[in-house]
């Protein structure tokens, strides 16, 4: 939860993080969004600085891309949050 960045898939490689949405997007994972086994916004504050600087890189490389939870697209509770409301600063 030290806010490291670990790496998954090449950004150009089709993804498996939400059905039917995969093909064109890139998912980003954070480890957390549990408490006593509860969905719960566990972010720390490393995390969400990682998280930020990422997705102005991405958006630096790749264009203006939009921030979703995987909650908009499946009926699951990751990441534990609103996207939407939490970084409405992000959000197009």
């Amino acid at each position: 939860m030290d806010g490291t960045l670990e790496f998954g898939r090449r950004v150009g490689d089709i993804g498996a993080h939400v059905a039917s949405e995969n093909s064109g997007s890139i998912g980003i994972c954070y480890i957390g969004g549990l408490r006593n086994d509860k969905p719960c916004d566990t972010m720390t504050s490393e995390q969400e600085m990682t998280l930020i600087r990422l997705v102005h890189a991405l958006r630096f490389t790749l264009g203006n891309l939009s921030l979703h939870g995987h909650n908009e697209f499946a009926n699951k509770a990751c990441p534990s949050f609103d996207v939407r409301k939490k970084y409405a600063f992000l959000i197009n």
